[in-house]
């Protein structure tokens, strides 16, 4: 992180909240060509790394960033932490503030289909609730074998097990669940901002989950880290297990980084021409 802070960066202006930047906030903002928002930033971190002049703040419990992708393509982040509410009214400030051209929805996914392997990315063609609510998306970015394309499932919460993961897949016909990215979608929608929704699947359809990785890997606040480290004092058989996950999670965000960076340029560069 540069300790010279380049004021032309996206940074939002601010009423509230705790910078950990240098600046003055009064100072006319800029916008960001490329919005990203999920949970925590253990789902973007490689992609954070890659941001240079980056300033921080946080605002009612979302911590806010923003940086510039290979000098030129202005990135703004926000990790909201869990709850549709809170993604709602992080999206809202995300837009309000920086003014991206596109908010992109990023993190984990449990995968629907057994077409779907543990870090592959699924793109959202259309997203829907489990009430059968369903928001269309306009997806340019083309599939591939490991790169899905299809409807997003929004849940209240992950289904831990193959059962729930099927009863899911059954009554909603889609590929993958999450429990935020329908939030951003209804804020971009109502405000005309171009929207994308793009995960890694983390768990596969077919497995279930151990309650303390699930806690870790989706939500990663205080009290689901406490779990994880007091499964950790019960056992190596119970440490390994949560290594692996650890370890399937950091995989996956590489995954992750590497394809959201990408569009990200491809974004930019459309924007710019």
């Amino acid at each position: 992180m540069n300790s010279q802070p380049d004021n032309s960066q996206p940074q939002p202006q601010r009423q509230s909240g705790t910078s950990t930047g240098t600046g003055d906030p009064s100072q006319d903002k800029h916008s960001a060509d490329v919005g990203l928002i999920c949970v925590h930033g253990g789902e973007i971190r490689p992609l954070l790394k890659r941001l240079n002049r980056v300033r921080k703040y946080v605002e009612n419990g979302c911590v806010f960033r923003g940086g510039f992708l290979e000098e030129t393509v202005r990135v703004a982040c926000v990790e909201a932490r869990t709850g549709f509410a809170r993604h709602r009214n992080a999206t809202q400030t995300l837009i309000r503030e920086h003014h991206p051209a596109w908010v992109i929805s990023v993190g984990y996914s449990s995968g629907l289909s057994s077409d779907l392997k543990t870090g592959d990315l699924v793109m959202a063609t259309e997203i829907s609730d489990t009430h059968g609510n369903i928001i269309p998306v306009k997806c340019p970015i083309p599939g591939s074998r490991r790169v899905h394309k299809g409807r997003f499932v929004v849940a209240d919460e992950h289904p831990m097990t193959p059962e729930a993961k099927q009863k899911l897949a059954e009554s909603s016909g889609a590929i993958c669940t999450d429990t935020v990215s329908l939030a951003a979608a209804q804020i971009c929608q109502e405000t005309g901002t171009r929207f994308l929704a793009i995960r890694t699947i983390l768990d596969e359809a077919g497995e279930g989950i151990p309650q303390q990785a699930a806690g870790l890997m989706f939500d990663a606040n205080s009290r689901a880290i406490g779990t994880a480290l007091a499964t950790l004092t019960r056992g190596l058989r119970q440490a390994g297990i949560l290594y692996d996950w650890r370890k399937r999670a950091t995989a996956s965000s590489d995954h992750l980084d590497r394809f959201v960076a990408g569009v990200i340029l491809r974004i930019s560069d459309q924007l710019h021409r």
